[in-house]
């Protein structure tokens, strides 16, 4: 049985935001805490095979550019969650390489194919 994404406050377990903040690490390629046009679409791609449209209509993004904050990350998640889909939270997380107990066991390379995590 998969553990729990959020506690009874609504908010996520530790666990689950460990893993949504490393996957974000993975997408933010120039590590400067927020997701561009370009990253955000490279996320989506490999999350959903699909763009993500309308984020910076909903999300915490930066003001000067629109890019997608760590912050506006968690918060496209815990939205989801909370609103009663932690089925697909548990897809992307899955996708991402995160087993039932939140442990990463698998990575993706550049190209997207999945290897054993180092960790």
């Amino acid at each position: 049985m998969p553990v729990d994404l959020i506690q009874d406050d609504m908010e996520f377990t530790p666990e689950c935001e460990a893993a949504l903040v490393e996957i974000f690490s993975r997408y933010d390629k120039d590590n400067d805490g927020a997701l561009n046009n370009e990253e955000i679409q490279a996320f989506a791609k490999y999350t959903n095979e699909a763009e993500l449209e309308e984020i910076r209509d909903n999300l915490d993004c930066r003001e000067e550019d629109g890019a997608l904050l760590k912050g506006g990350f968690l918060q496209l998640y815990s939205l989801q969650t909370n609103a009663g889909d932690e089925e697909e939270t548990w897809k992307d997380l899955k996708k991402h390489g995160y087993d039932d107990s939140l442990q990463l066991v698998k990575e993706a390379d550049d190209d997207g194919d999945e290897k054993e995590s180092s960790k």
